[in-house]
């Protein structure tokens, strides 16, 4: 939800900021502002993330209020509301600005400044940091976000902050029940550090190492008339399976 609507703002920003939308075109409110005595001023093309924010708002957010939206989860539309806004507040918080120099031989004796949304891999690693450590939320709030730890209960939940209701099931060990298979017995890659590695996929527990024995026919040829004539080739591949 979060990367969604993260994912919308910066998309709509960088269309408006590119020309490719007729409904908005560059922020130019902070045009004419800066610091003279340091010698820096706005100008240029600011992103305009207040227009990728509103339509976002608009569009992700509206069926959440609607008369139909009361007959389903209030609690989990809540959480929903909570982390579509966490997404369009790490696109804002994240801005950066770019500054062009200005003067003879390259001085910089001036410079101009505009704002810019950062590149989405960026945003994409902030938000995954807020969600290794998303906060769970009680199950009975329908308006207001409040901790489930009693301890912290009294610690806001800011606006950043990735929130929770339930904690996922542990999908590394077989939960027939619940329709889980497990990692258990699972080809994984020894040197990927992605999702197919053996370190994450196999969850800590180690894997085993077996070598398979292919064969297959190669070096085929034709031959006159009328047959193909082929070698066995054979290969030995390490194939690694969770513990």
């Amino acid at each position: 939800m979060a990367a969604g609507a993260a994912a919308l703002v910066h998309s709509l920003t960088r269309a408006c900021s590119a020309g490719n939308l007729t409904e908005c075109s560059c922020d130019t409110r902070l045009q004419g502002g800066g610091s003279a005595s340091e010698g820096w001023h706005w100008e240029g093309c600011s992103d305009n993330i207040q227009y990728g924010t509103a339509f976002s708002r608009k569009f992700l957010d509206a069926h959440n209020w609607s008369e139909a939206a009361k007959e389903r989860d209030a609690v989990g539309d809540t959480m929903s509301l909570h982390n579509n806004e966490a997404g369009r507040q790490a696109v804002a918080r994240l801005m950066a600005v770019n500054c062009r120099c200005h003067g003879v031989s390259g001085s910089c004796a001036v410079k101009t400044c505009w704002k810019t949304t950062s590149p989405f891999d960026k945003i994409g690693s902030f938000l995954k940091e807020k969600y290794e450590n998303s906060i769970q939320i009680q199950d009975r709030s329908k308006r207001k976000v409040r901790r489930k730890d009693k301890v912290r209960r009294k610690v806001p939940v800011e606006r950043e902050d990735l929130v929770y209701i339930k904690k996922s099931p542990n999908y590394c060990v077989e939960d027939r029940s619940a329709g889980i298979a497990g990692t258990r017995g699972r080809q994984c890659n020894r040197t990927s550090h992605a999702a197919d590695g053996c370190n994450l996929l196999c969850c800590g527990r180690g894997y085993n190492t077996h070598v398979v024995r292919h064969v297959e026919r190669c070096d085929c040829k034709f031959v006159w008339c009328c047959y193909v004539r082929c070698r066995k080739c054979e290969t030995m591949t390490d194939v690694h399976t969770c513990k």
